[in-house]
């Protein structure tokens, strides 16, 4: 498979220009936006969507799969991100090319800044930015680690205009577990099922909607030792659920 990806990324660099910029157009199949990651193999099959229309692949691969889910649902309008020190999704965007402001905001500056971009530095939770201003946020891989929930749906929903989406995912696997090891010096929660269905009746105190029924089906655990779990102890899957503001 590394041989695989190495053959297209060279095909692709020899590529005259406008073809490339053809190839980039070629839209990503659409995904579900409210699931669970299953297999190892929709990760696979993530990533090399992304390298075949000259995306970014995230430095654990495994976050493709966030990536490929969302990048064809954001449509032109201002978009915020929300913990975005490392965002990939700022670098796709850009590349994307979609019209609207890119923000993103995180407790530290940006570890590579993308060009036109508007970064701040703050707190997801009261980001202090304009209300009712973006019509598309993510927030990926982050209200896992120490996040009030309550405070977190709440700011969003205040952020988004009417029809906006919210994308969030997070680690998750049912039946509960519980991690004794910290992450970015913050408590670190994996998600179960019950936790994802009070965020979601939380959500709807905020005029958040799912856009879609969840679909609760896990298939393997994905994230483990020697597959970019933290713990060697602990395997996981992602989960991914996408709300609509409406008033």
């Amino acid at each position: 498979m590394k041989y695989v990806r190495q053959k297209i990324r060279w095909l692709l660099s020899i590529m005259p220009y406008p073809v490339r910029r053809i190839i980039s157009k070629i839209p990503l199949p659409r995904r579900s936006l409210c699931i669970i990651l299953k297999s190892q193999i929709e990760i696979e099959k993530c990533s090399r969507d992304l390298l075949l229309r000259g995306f970014v692949s995230h430095a654990h691969k495994c976050k493709n799969w966030d990536l490929a889910h969302i990048i064809p649902a954001i449509k032109n309008g201002n978009f915020l991100d929300l913990g975005s020190c490392e965002s990939y999704i700022l670098k796709n965007l850009s590349i994307k090319g979609i019209l609207g402001e890119l923000h993103g905001i995180d407790l530290r500056n940006p570890d590579v800044v993308v060009q036109g971009v508007k970064y701040s530095v703050g707190d997801l939770m009261n980001t202090r930015l304009q209300t009712n201003y973006f019509k598309n946020i993510t927030c990926l891989s982050v209200i896992e680690h120490d996040v009030d929930l309550d405070k977190f749906l709440r700011e969003a929903s205040r952020l988004l205009q009417d029809k906006g989406k919210l994308f969030v995912t997070f680690d998750y696997w049912e039946p509960k577990i519980t991690p004794s090891l910290k992450l970015y010096d913050l408590k670190w929660q994996i998600l179960d099922k019950k936790t994802c269905e009070d965020l979601i009746a939380k959500a709807e105190h905020y005029n958040l909607y799912p856009v879609q029924e969840m679909d609760w089906t896990i298939g393997e655990a994905v994230i483990k030792d020697g597959y970019y779990s933290p713990d060697p102890q602990l395997s996981y899957t992602f989960g991914l659920l996408t709300f609509e503001k409406r008033f």
